[in-house]
Parts: structure tokens; C-alpha cells; sequence
């Protein structure tokens, strides 16, 4: 007979290996951001976003940074999908939008996790991504932090082919020490719709950290690469639309255009003479403008009657949309090209322009070929549409294009892989981006005017393509404008301001940009480039690297040592750092930079002021000294 103790001990041996699996399975569930039995660890309100009683837009504590977040499901308005059986999820549109969670309070030290679920249907069939930004809150609110995940994929629905699960989308990070509270915030990598369900927000998740986007490197303190050449505060481009009958005349959309209702031809001419005016403006103030061309700008005529594209026809361009008739739903959109010559019909063909602006160093950039709406577009039309720009734009001398301004202000509806195909198409630079809240990269007031005008990156796009705003120039916002290039000062931002070159033709309108230009021109604060360099600058800026080697005492001073490392693809001419108050020499690579006051206007010197001007070439490492008083 087995003894009482032997039966004890045995007892005891099995409750203690259920207990230690138990726990190796908590901690496993913990680990992997799962929900955990026996545990209160729940700490996001309205998890599974059940709004208690009357259903309002969003669950009870949340937010979200413009329309186009709220509850939707079968339980809700009968649309929309439901991954957890409550019927109804939370649905997100626009890249240029996030929801937010309730702030949940956490301990400094902790590790804390998020875990949810994305869906999209995709009006243009793609797949998209979104991301967790994890902001860190003192007790009082402030944000001390934030941490972002990288951008995560998220499942396509289709009706053809329904998926069986929804994309996991999760993130893991730790509280920093003041933190006292934890807000999360998921966003869009672009305007396709999202459908977010069985959120949770609780302590742990270390399987989760290889989900961490790296770290932005960290600013040097001293001294710091100014934002723009020779020590400039802030970046102005003078843009323009620029569109034979072709563009956006003949295919007239009302929404957003004041001269719709005028006869398109009439306004073709028109901006052939805008080229002569804003060329006469602008030579005398030695000022470099881009002009954004559709693709009949490049043509001297099409009698031979070529086809672009296909010849499509697009069902989006329909009174629904905004046009002033349903034609260019049922009628290809080069229907109308006369098929003759600049000579027969000079509003359809701009060819004998190019040389004059190429001779005046003038930037010519993508307006589309066939002024398209980007955000109603599907990524094949895209591609095809922006392959034949640059076969015109070469066949008239003119390099492929690396910026793009959207016709109509249309990236509304952008597409994951409609972006995609701008990347591989070789745009590294975007403006003219709609304004539309849920969609816009900005915030503007009630003037329009943008609190913070700098190019962004494009959320999910980081290092690749930068979005820069933009501000219309008209004779009634002149006044607005300069105040804007004031808030791009501020900032140490950017801001473009523009019209269509048929905007620029009446005494009136001249004068404005007369007025406007040379009031810029003389303003030693700014630099005036086409948007493209200004966007690609930026982008160079941000792959300059400070690395302090030493710091030593030597005849009274300290002797600090640098190095700067450029590691773009672009030289920098005219690269300024900000210099400590107490600096009194600079040596870069041994050569000792001469000192003067006033505005820099030439690399190889520094002024009182504090501005260390010199040139880095495209992957150079340079040594900078740094002779301070201590």
C-alpha cells in the first residue's frame, strides 16, 4: 500500500508542475501581447470598441485627428465589417488622420504592449499598412516621448476573395522614467479605408520589441546643422500650374477651380502668356521658379494623331466627382486633341516654350500627363500616365521628373499602391496635396494659412518621398502670403507659393506677384529654389551625420573636434552650422574658415553671427575644429 506521505509528496509534485506550467504559459501570453487569463491586465477602456448606450462616433475617451474615424459595423448602420462578433469596429480613413487611445496610467520601467487587428477594402484592390505611435505623458498631460513601430501590413478584403483573418497589428515599448501615462495612436500609410477591431492595450510583450521602428538619431547639441544653404531660416518656391487645353481645361472640374466657367481656349492662351509674364518677373530678381507641365507641353502637335495611354476613358470623371457633366465618363480623354500644330492650334501645344524656360534656368516638373485626379486613379494608369511624361519631356530636352503637384489638389484617396507607383516612377517630392482634413499633412486656421509650413515626409515613406505644402497666390492674399513665408521663418520650415500661369497675366495679378517676389527676392533670411531642390536638400540635410572625436584644452581654449559625414547623394554647397556664442576659430580639414559679420553669402567663411559656412560633397567626411573661450 502506497503510504500517506508518499501520496502527499506525489500531490504536492503535481500542483507544483501545474503551477509552473501555468506560469511559463502567462508568461508566454504576456510576452506575446495576448489577453491573460486570471489577470486584470486589460488596460485600455472600451477595448473592444463597445461604446456604452447611445453609440457615438467613437468609443467613450477616444479621439481622432479629423473626420473619418468612427464606429461602423452591422450593429451600428449595417456596413462595414466585425471581427469579434460585437458588430461593429472602428473605421479609419486618411492619410493625414490617426485615432487615439484614452490615456492609460503606466510605471516608469514597465514594458507595456498594444495588440489589435487591421482590415482594409481597398477601392483600388491594394493592401496597405499602418503603424502604433506609443506618446508618453507626465501626469499633467505634457508629452515627454514618443515611440513608433514600423509600418505593418494589413489584409486585404475583397469580395471575391475574402481573407479568413484580419492582419495582426502590434507594438512593444518601455515606459520611460517620467512617464506616468500612455496614450496610442494608430495611423495610415494612406487614404485607403481601415478597419481596426479587438484593440487591447496592457502591460508587456517582449516578443514585440523587433517591432520598433529605429530610433530617429539623435540632434548634437553643438553645434547643429542648419536647416537650409548659407545659414537661410527658411525655403520659398514660386510654383505653377501649367496646362495646355489638354490639361485641366478641357476635362473642366468645378470643385476648386474660379475660372470654370470661362472658354477653355481662352484660358490655354492665357497660359502660354504666363510664361512671358512670370519670366519677365523674375529675371530681374535673378529668381529660379518650377512650373509643373502636363504632357501636351511637350508637343509641337500631333498631326501623325498618336494615342497616349490607351486612349482611356475615365469613369471617375463624373458630376459625382465634381465635373460639370458626365461626358468624360463615356468619351476617351484625348477625344478632343484637333490633331494639327502649335501653328494651327497654339492652346493644345506648348513645345516652342521649353527652350525659353530651359534658358532661363527655370525647373519643369510633372503636372501628370494627362492631369489626372490622383486619388480616384488606379497605381496601373499611374504608371503608364507617368512613363509617358517622362518619354515627352525627354524627346524635348527635358529630365525625367523627380517632383510632382497633383491636379486639382486630388491625392484624396491615394492609394498605397498608387503611391507605390511614384516611388518607382522616381518622385521624391510632392506639393499641391489635398486639403481636405482627414487627408492633409497640415493644419491650417481660418485664414488657410499653415501653422507650421515644412515639407513632411509621406507617412510610410520616410527618407523617400517628402510632401511640402504649398499656399495660392492670389492679388486678394498677397498679404496672406507674406505672413505665411513669416510662419515658414518661424518654423525654419518651407513654403510654396503658386497659381496657374494664367493667373498671372492681368495688371493686377502681376503687380501681386511683383510685389510678392521682389519683397522675397531682397529678404537675406530666405532661400528662393525650385521645390525639388528645396525637397531633395532637406532630405540630404537629414543624412548629415555630427560625431565628436575630442575635446582638449590647448593655449587657454577648448579644442573641440568633429566630424560631419554626408552621406547623400547630393553635394552641399553652402552647408552652415550653428556655432556656440564662445566660438572664436573654425578649421575645416585643417584650412581656417576667415571671419566676418553680416549674412553669409558664399561658403568658406563664418561670421559673427555664428554661421560656419562650407561645402560637403556628395559621401565626404570632413574634420571641424572648434576654438571655443571657455
Amino acid at each position: 500500500m502506497v503510504s500517506r506521505r508518499l501520496l502527499l509528496g506525489a500531490t504536492l509534485l503535481c500542483l507544483l508542475v501545474g503551477a509552473l506550467g501555468a506560469f511559463l504559459y502567462l508568461r508566454q501570453r504576456v510576452a506575446r501581447c495576448a489577453p491573460t487569463p486570471f489577470l486584470a491586465d486589460e488596460l485600455l477602456p472600451n477595448a473592444p470598441v463597445v461604446a456604452p448606450g447611445e453609440l457615438p462616433r467613437l468609443p467613450a475617451g477616444w479621439t481622432a485627428r479629423a473626420p473619418g474615424a468612427e464606429l461602423r459595423g452591422p450593429a451600428v448602420d449595417g456596413q462595414g465589417f466585425d471581427l469579434d462578433g460585437d458588430g461593429r469596429a472602428l473605421q479609419l480613413i486618411g492619410i493625414g488622420n490617426y485615432v487615439m487611445t484614452p490615456a492609460a496610467p503606466v510605471r516608469p520601467g514597465q514594458r507595456y504592449c498594444f495588440s489589435g487587428f487591421a482590415l482594409t477594402d481597398s477601392a483600388q484592390r491594394s493592401p496597405t499598412r499602418a503603424r502604433l505611435v506609443f506618446q508618453w505623458r507626465t501626469t499633467d498631460g505634457a508629452t515627454v516621448r514618443e515611440a513608433a513601430t514600423t509600418w505593418q501590413p494589413v489584409t486585404l478584403w475583397t469580395p471575391e476573395a475574402p481573407p479568413r483573418d484580419w492582419a495582426p497589428l502590434r507594438g512593444s515599448f518601455v515606459a520611460p522614467d517620467d512617464a506616468a501615462a500612455l496614450t496610442v495612436r494608430v495611423e495610415p500609410a494612406s487614404d485607403d479605408r481601415l478597419y481596426l477591431d479587438l484593440l487591447g492595450l496592457r502591460a508587456g510583450g517582449d516578443d514585440l520589441a523587433r517591432l520598433a521602428a529605429p530610433p530617429e538619431r539623435a540632434a548634437v547639441a553643438l553645434p547643429r546643422v542648419a536647416p537650409w544653404p548659407l545659414g537661410r531660416a527658411a525655403a520659398v518656391a514660386f510654383t505653377f500650374d501649367w496646362e495646355t487645353a489638354m490639361g485641366g481645361l478641357v476635362h473642366s472640374r468645378s470643385v476648386g477651380d474660379p475660372n470654370v466657367d470661362q472658354d477653355y481656349l481662352a484660358r490655354a492662351v492665357r497660359m502660354r502668356e504666363g510664361i512671358t509674364t512670370t519670366l519677365a518677373i523674375f529675371a530681374p530678381l535673378n529668381l529660379r521658379a518650377t512650373y509643373y507641365a502636363t504632357g501636351y507641353n511637350f508637343l509641337a502637335g500631333n498631326p501623325e494623331r498618336r494615342r497616349f495611354l490607351g486612349d482611356p476613358t475615365f469613369g471617375w470623371a463624373s458630376q459625382a466627382n465634381g465635373w460639370t457633366s458626365d461626358r468624360w465618363t463615356r468619351t476617351p480623354w484625348f477625344a478632343d486633341d484637333p490633331y494639327g500644330s502649335i501653328a494651327s492650334n497654339p492652346g493644345w501645344y506648348f513645345e516652342d516654350q521649353i527652350a525659353p524656360l530651359r534658358a532661363a534656368g527655370q525647373a519643369i516638373q510633372s503636372h501628370t500627363f494627362s492631369h489626372l485626379y490622383g486619388g480616384l486613379t488606379d497605381p496601373a494608369t499611374w504608371q503608364r500616365d507617368l512613363q509617358t511624361w517622362n518619354e515627352v519631356a525627354a524627346a524635348a530636352g527635358v529630365p525625367h521628373a523627380s517632383s510632382l503637384a497633383f491636379p486639382w489638389s486630388g491625392s484624396a484617396g491615394m492609394s498605397d499602391a498608387a503611391w507605390d507607383a511614384l516611388e518607382q516612377a522616381g518622385i521624391t517630392s510632392v506639393t499641391r496635396l489635398s486639403d481636405q482634413a482627414q487627408y492633409s499633412l497640415w493644419a491650417s486656421d481660418a485664414a488657410g494659412l499653415k501653422a507650421a509650413p515644412r515639407c513632411r515626409w509621406l507617412p510610410g515613406r520616410e527618407g523617400r518621398i517628402v510632401a511640402c505644402p504649398d499656399f495660392y497666390l492670389t492679388p486678394a492674399r498677397a498679404d496672406l502670403a507674406l505672413r505665411q513665408v513669416e510662419l515658414a521663418v518661424t518654423a525654419g520650415g518651407m513654403i510654396d507659393l503658386w497659381a496657374h500661369t494664367e493667373e498671372v497675366t492681368t495688371p493686377e495679378q502681376i503687380a501681386a506677384w511683383q510685389r510678392v517676389a521682389g519683397s522675397i527676392a531682397k529678404d537675406t533670411r530666405l532661400w528662393v529654389a525650385p521645390l525639388s531642390e528645396i525637397a531633395d536638400w532637406q532630405t540630404a540635410v537629414a543624412e548629415v551625420s555630427i560625431e565628436q572625436v575630442e575635446v582638449r584644452s590647448a593655449e587657454g581654449v577648448e579644442v573641440q573636434t568633429l566630424t560631419l559625414t554626408n552621406s547623400a547623394q547630393r553635394n552641399m554647397a553652402g552647408l552652415s552650422l550653428k556655432l556656440p556664442a564662445t566660438t572664436q576659430r573654425v578649421l575645416v580639414s585643417g584650412d581656417e574658415l576667415a571671419r566676418k559679420t553680416g549674412q553669409p553669402d558664399s561658403p568658406g567663411w563664418w561670421p559673427a553671427a555664428g554661421l560656419a559656412t562650407f561645402d560637403l560633397a556628395a559621401g565626404q567626411t570632413v574634420e571641424v575644429q572648434l576654438w571655443l573661450t571657455p
